[in-house]
């Protein structure tokens, strides 16, 4: 059976109104959406509903739990999927200044470069990521609905994205841009579209 996944990035969350500092991220923060990230999550319904999205899964992470809440309202749902929670292997020792987003952009693609190149980040390895992706990419397989959004994390999507298409992408992960990746139900898997805005 064809299948297509839609894989969204949660909204603008609260960390990224106070800037990328030390100050604004310890570790264990499980941070919730902004007010423009709730705004986001309510806009990526429509495109999502027209494109015959059946059901909802998500990370169990705050932002990403938001994010899938208005769509929630019209379909099944389901939040814990551990697999999908944030994937970027670094930690978090930002200098106390803000700095502006392209620059946590830089960061993020200078780890992914790291990681294509086949060397470990902060002691995590592509394989272990890969692993995870396409644990995430089998149990989609999985369910009884073709047509799936799910939830998630820059990082973790700018990474499936790459390992199907065996190369890099050069353009970031918007907040609730959507990754369409169809499936042919044998576990092969294509990028349809990348990280397009709901607008589009």
């Amino acid at each position: 059976m064809r299948r297509s996944y839609f894989f969204v990035r949660h909204g603008r969350a609260v960390y990224q109104e106070r800037g990328f500092r030390r100050d604004a991220h310890p570790p264990e923060t499980d941070w919730p959406l902004a007010p423009t990230g709730h705004a986001q999550a309510r806009d990526v319904v429509a495109p999502l509903l027209r494109a015959g999205v059946m059901r909802v899964v998500s990370s169990e992470l705050e932002r990403a739990k938001q994010t899938a809440a208005p769509l929630a309202a019209h379909l099944p749902y389901e939040h814990r999927w551990s697999a999908l929670n944030e994937i970027a292997p670094w930690t978090l020792r930002e200098p106390l200044r803000r700095r502006p987003e392209w620059w946590h952009g830089l960061r993020v693609a200078a780890a992914m470069r790291r990681h294509l190149q086949g060397q470990p980040v902060r002691g995590v390895k592509l394989a272990e990521l890969e692993g995870r992706v396409r644990g995430v990419l089998a149990e989609l397989d999985a369910l009884d609905e073709p047509r799936v959004a799910v939830v998630g994390h820059g990082y973790w999507i700018l990474l499936c994205a790459m390992l199907l298409r065996g190369e890099p992408r050069k353009r970031w992960v918007d907040n609730c841009s959507i990754t369409r990746v169809d499936a042919d139900g044998a576990g092969r898997y294509r990028v349809v579209s990348f990280a397009r805005s709901p607008r589009r």
